[in-house]
């Protein structure tokens, strides 16, 4: 049995092995499309998600193309009654664990695997508290042998029986499979292409894993930091935003990165061979197709081949703090910092809405797309006069070529 890995790095969570699984044929039942909807754990992109009935109820499962097995929260495992197989050992930043895996049972779903299985792990550990409200993740199994169009302006999720010609500005990325993932060619400025996952399980942009980028910052001037959690641990990130990110018939402006800083665990050969993984945030002005038996990747954008840059971001992360949400970082030289916001400061209020009560995915929701709010910000979580600063996204990460 090769080591599982659990990552989790910008706002997204990416579940890695090296396993190949057969594919049962398509269920009549299941349906073509379902509703996708996002979680959203920062500034820009979020983990896309679907309800699934099962076991007599509705349950929400994360569509993860970086993750090559399945998670279940170990709640629902029991409530199924599900049989139990050999442990997984999983390493993360915190260490090896064992969890303990279950056989999975049938999802509605066009595609399945044959002898699908999941590793029992409350996503509350990766995600934090918004973790608690999902009950498992689906992986590249479940996409490998089809067709399955991510549209996350429309908010669908879908299975054409084919990845056809889209009417508008398209693109087409050659991907291959490694080690049951898929991995895309990207070049960064003016370096050659190198390999990337093609990873719905990373919220954000980029993310460039530790061993590539210390090559790449060897040269570089200090970037700002943030430390993001992960399985056992954490794993400290640094912040660019990468002046040119190219594949075929696409180029991205300015594109958002974190760079992997210090030693976040052991992974294996498998992300040795990887520069990083490019995620939803991406794509989320349009939808992108991940054609599996063909072994490509259709991103359809508004502006290609060169669509406009992502929006900045407010300067800040967000963390649970139980009467409200609270700040737990400020970002150097952006809008949080520059209105004098500070780690600690309990966000009271967001425009005209009381946010008591809140957690941080609910103020993520409702600042996604928007250029512009007001903060209402306490020293306590009960503070009668909450001081209000408006805040402007920008793109204040530094440019990196």
């Amino acid at each position: 049995m090769r080591r599982r890995r659990v990552l989790q790095l910008g706002g997204g969570v990416c579940v890695s092995a090296a396993l190949g699984t057969p594919m049962r044929r398509a269920r009549a039942q299941a349906p073509r499309a379902l509703p996708l909807q996002l979680l959203r754990t920062g500034d820009i992109g979020g983990l896309p998600w679907v309800e699934l009935p099962l076991g007599g109820r509705a349950t929400r499962w994360l569509v993860d193309s970086g993750a090559s097995i399945a998670l279940i929260a170990p709640a629902l495992a029991q409530e199924l009654k599900l049989e139990r197989r050999a442990d997984l050992r999983v390493a993360g930043a915190g260490g090896v664990q064992r969890l303990p895996r279950f056989a999975l049972p049938p999802l509605p779903l066009p595609q399945t695997p044959a002898r699908a299985e999941a590793a029992a792990l409350d996503l509350a550990s990766l995600l934090g508290p918004a973790g608690a409200t999902l009950d498992g993740l689906i992986g590249a199994p479940w996409l490998r042998e089809a067709v399955t169009r991510f549209d996350f302006a429309r908010g669908e999720l879908s299975w054409p029986q084919r990845a056809a010609a889209p009417a508008g500005p398209s693109a087409l990325l050659p991907l291959h499979w490694d080690a049951g993932l898929p991995v895309l060619s990207l070049a960064l400025g003016e370096r050659r292409a190198e390999p990337f996952l093609f990873d719905t399980g990373n919220a954000g942009a980029l993310v460039l894993f530790a061993q590539r980028a210390r090559t790449l910052l060897e040269a570089s001037a200090a970037l700002p930091a943030s430390t993001v959690r992960e399985l056992g641990g954490s794993v400290r990130a640094l912040h660019a935003r990468i002046e040119r990110v190219s594949a075929a018939g696409w180029t991205m402006h300015e594109l958002p990165a974190a760079f992997e800083s210090g030693a976040p665990g052991e992974r294996g050969a498998f992300f040795d061979r990887l520069s990083g993984s490019l995620g939803c945030a991406a794509f989320e002005a349009g939808a992108v197709t991940l054609d599996g038996p063909g072994g490509r990747l259709l991103v359809e954008l508004p502006g290609l081949p060169e669509p406009a840059p992502l929006a900045g971001g407010f300067g800040l992360r967000l963390e649970a703090g139980g009467a409200a949400p609270r700040v737990a970082a400020v970002f150097d030289a952006g809008p949080a910092a520059a209105a004098g916001i500070a780690p600690g400061q309990w966000l009271l209020g967001l425009d005209d809405a009381d946010a008591h009560g809140w957690p941080p995915e609910q103020v993520w929701q409702r600042l996604a797309g928007r250029t512009q709010a007001e903060f209402a910000l306490g020293t306590e979580a009960a503070d009668a006069a909450p001081r209000r600063v408006t805040l402007r996204r920008e793109a204040f990460f530094p440019l990196w070529r």
